[in-house]
């Protein structure tokens, strides 16, 4: 899982480069809800391979550690003027959230199948 979230990451960052030198997350509505689930899916591989390193990993703890990194990040986005305070801020911030968590709980979903084999 360790691997999947190195590549993943590095295919993530490549993501966001080329979404912010052409403007796709301003043109197309969607890319942000994949870059959101992509995140989750990463994060959540990440933790997930860190735990089974070190014995049998949690789902709850999974998700629990997804969710303090993703809400500090809305944090940081909201405090550093990132997040644009218009009316459906806390939805989007919500819909982030689950994103993200989905993300995380696919990645718990592949760790788990691969453990089996």
């Amino acid at each position: 899982m360790l691997y999947i979230a190195l590549l993943l990451t590095v295919l993530l960052g490549l993501l966001h480069f080329v979404a912010l030198s052409f403007y796709f997350y301003w043109a197309y509505w969607w890319y942000d809800i994949l870059m959101h689930f992509l995140a989750g899916f990463v994060g959540g591989s990440a933790t997930y391979g860190v735990l089974s390193r070190l014995g049998k990993p949690s789902v709850p703890l999974v998700l629990a550690a997804f969710l303090i990194v993703a809400g500090a990040w809305e944090i940081f986005e909201y405090i550093n003027g990132i997040a644009y305070n218009h009316e459906g801020y806390r939805l989007d911030t919500l819909n982030d959230l689950v994103l993200g968590v989905s993300g995380a709980i696919l990645a718990c979903v592949v760790g788990l199948r691969r453990e089996r084999q």
